[in-house]
């Protein structure tokens, strides 16, 4: 390499550093801060929430933050960029909000999700009691 290619180099960009962001969507450095505020409080509203819930709360949670950055991103800059084109994220939007929907769905955040999970809920206490009965039964003799 020649002295004047070397000049033309840049320094190498320093770790985390934000040269290339833009709504910070995909950037789990600057998501994980919000994610996790947000997997805090939805530990709180999860009916019936168990430790196996866990990682299904946390990608909800960082699939809510990334919805969150992309929707701030669109207030601040538009849906339309300064060609009248439409945001390249905003490709990537619709799926980013059937992802977290689907995720809160699967947890019991929604009232048909709730729903079901009362019935399983009362399905599976029925099936005890039966058991119980037949256990009781059996240990009576009859």
């Amino acid at each position: 390499m020649s002295d004047a290619s070397v000049s033309n180099l840049r320094p190498p960009f320093e770790r985390g550093n934000e040269i290339a962001l833009r709504h910070g969507a995909y950037s789990l450095i600057r998501l994980r801060p919000r994610a996790e505020e947000i997997a805090q409080g939805l530990d709180g509203i999860v009916p019936a929430v168990a430790p196996a819930d866990e990682p299904t709360i946390r990608l909800a949670a960082l699939a809510l933050a990334q919805v969150e950055a992309v929707a701030e991103y669109l207030d601040e800059n538009g849906i339309v960029d300064e060609n009248g084109q439409a945001q390249p994220v905003v490709r990537h939007f619709g799926t980013m909000l059937n992802t977290a929907a689907r995720l809160l769905d699967r947890l019991g955040c929604t009232p048909t999700s709730r729903a079901a999970l009362g019935l399983d809920l009362t399905r599976a206490r029925g099936e005890a009691l039966r058991l119980h009965l037949e256990r009781y039964a059996d240990a009576e003799g009859g």
